[in-house]
């Protein structure tokens, strides 16, 4: 390529021959031209074409990192489904666990309310019994007997009930409402139509031809009579009364925390000692006494009323 190219020699060769000077230069330099035209066509086109195919592996190249990126993606994304599958599943297992436990323990606390309030019930409402069971354990407890669970769980239940009885005597009377229920109830249980006397309701004719039924009216009536005289005078009696057990009550000290933690404490060593809870005996034999007191105070007999 670095030889000189001899237009003369290049129109011998192609069967021209050169007829006059001025001709051949000018057929020289049209040929010179055109193989310049041609050499530079070439090397665009050549270079275009080197361009054109680096574009080309530029962009395979491109495209396959495209391709091994995406590859990669769509596993992590597989991988992914198959962890959020696995995490969903373990969820869904659980809420479903724990949905069951709490219904178990919602189940096992209704159970235990229903325990609690029953015995509740029946410290307001029977003493005696309570005070009979607080006594049998005491004894047994001095026998050397042991508290399983199954009597620890009742035991706490009356911790629990005399624990309220005894917040309940730090109230007025009108407040603590088992009791005045239980009064209200005694009144409540007259019936209506034995409050009016028959005197005021009955016709003098009814009188004559039904003397018979109008003296048992009147006898029910006149009987009511002296049971509401009866059931009065027990509210007063029981009102002064409360007042007194208020004043008695105050002068104990029940700690339901520290009998609960004693009775832990007792039933976890697995030794028997009536020692350890001496205290909680002592002071529930005396709450239990000052209430049985005012659930079974004796009002004055009241006579019946004379028509």
């Amino acid at each position: 390529m670095n030889e000189e190219i001899d237009p003369a020699e290049t129109l011998s060769q192609l069967g021209y021959a050169a007829k006059s000077g001025g001709k051949w230069k000018a057929a020289a330099i049209v040929l010179l031209l055109l193989f310049i035209a041609a050499l530079g066509s070439a090397i665009f086109m050549a270079k275009r074409w080197s361009d054109a195919q680096s574009k080309t592996l530029s962009m395979e190249r491109q495209l396959k990192e495209a391709t091994t990126r995406l590859s990669t993606a769509e596993a992590k994304s597989a991988e992914l489904s198959s962890l959020l599958a696995d995490k969903q599943a373990e969820n869904e297992r659980l809420r479903e666990e724990w949905a069951s436990q709490v219904k178990t323990l919602t189940t096992e606390h209704d159970a235990q309310l229903q325990r609690t309030y029953g015995q509740m019930n029946e410290i307001v409402y029977d003493s005696r019994k309570t005070l009979a069971y607080i006594g049998d354990i005491e004894t047994r407890l001095r026998k050397g007997q042991k508290i399983d669970q199954t009597e620890a769980v009742k035991l706490k239940n009356v911790i629990s009930g005399l624990s309220f009885l005894y917040e309940q005597y730090k109230k007025p009377m009108s407040q603590f409402r088992e009791l005045d229920h239980y009064i209200s109830r005694q009144l409540a249980s007259i019936p209506d139509e034995s409050k009016v006397d028959p005197k005021e309701t009955t016709p003098p004719l009814q009188r004559i031809f039904k003397n018979k039924q109008f003296k048992e009216a009147q006898a029910t009536y006149h009987k009511t009579q002296g049971k509401t005289e009866t059931l009065l005078q027990a509210k007063s009696q029981v009102q002064a009364a409360y007042s007194r057990a208020q004043a008695q009550m105050s002068s104990l000290n029940f700690d339901k925390n520290k009998y609960l933690t004693e009775l832990d404490n007792m039933v976890k060593s697995n030794e028997a000692s009536a020692q350890e809870v001496e205290d909680f005996f002592e002071n529930s034999k005396e709450i239990l006494k000052i209430h049985d007191k005012i659930m079974n105070l004796k009002p004055t007999e009241q006579p019946d009323v004379k028509p």
